[in-house]
């Protein structure tokens, strides 16, 4: 029962991975776009565009901007898609300020737009769909008062001089990454503040900052209700690490 279990949960993602990918179709009619053909920046998003970023609330970047030049440019060409050179070539012919003109293109699924999955290829999907950002951003709402906001604010702020900022480098000390490990070369060893070493036994650490917990840990953490993962996200975790 347990086999076919995983084999069902196996299957499930599969079908969710493909439901979010292009489709092959969908990919096949696109053509890499001739830069030579770009004379000009639109000047304005595409009406159906506008219409359905209305309709589901989504706030494209300004057409000022370099980002907002971008995603013009990619909906106004939707039989085409974009590579580095492309971008590349519209930052310097259009002299648009970016350290990398990648950026401009890649990162319009963060404010809600559906965009390609294929790596190193650059488009809006489609027709238009919505990624989960603004799902998780629609009503949320702090669940107390400004003042509660503002005092948790200056309590973290506290926390961080007081622990962390105001601590003399003489107490400093170096620590293991990874508790449960002997290896004590440079590569598991991490500078840790004092109040860290309540967290040595039961946390890995990636960096001074980023740790995960230990398998011990994270037993309990879960049994405790203490882990906001998603039942999607423990699934994925555990693909992740049956495949190691």
């Amino acid at each position: 029962m347990e086999k076919q279990k995983d084999i069902d949960i196996t299957q499930k993602k599969i079908k969710e991975e493909s439901e979010l990918a292009p489709s092959k179709e969908e990919s096949s009619k696109k053509v890499k776009i001739n830069i030579d053909s770009i004379t000009n920046i639109p000047n304005e998003y595409p009406q159906d565009f506008i219409k359905f970023c209305n309709e589901k609330n989504l706030i494209p970047p300004k057409l000022d901007t370099g980002k907002g030049k971008a995603l013009a440019l990619m909906l106004h060409n939707p039989n085409n898609y974009f590579t580095r050179p492309e971008t590349d070539a519209i930052v310097e012919k259009f002299n648009i300020n970016s350290r990398d003109s990648i950026q401009l293109f890649n990162k319009h699924a963060q404010w809600g737009i559906k965009c390609s999955n294929e790596k190193g290829k650059y488009y809006v999907e489609t027709p238009y769909k919505t990624t989960n950002k603004p799902k998780m951003r629609n009503n949320f709402k702090y669940d107390g008062t400004e003042e509660a906001k503002n005092a948790e604010i200056d309590n973290i702020k506290a926390h961080l001089m007081g622990n962390y900022i105001e601590i003399p480098n003489r107490d400093w000390q170096l620590g293991h990454k990874n508790p449960d490990s002997e290896d004590n070369s440079h590569s598991n060893l991490v500078l840790q503040p004092p109040i860290q070493a309540k967290y040595r036994d039961d946390y890995i650490f990636i960096d001074t900052f980023t740790k995960m917990p230990t398998p011990k840990k994270l037993k309990k953490m879960i049994e405790n209700k203490e882990f906001p993962c998603t039942e999607e996200q423990l699934t994925q975790y555990k693909l992740l690490f049956n495949s190691l």
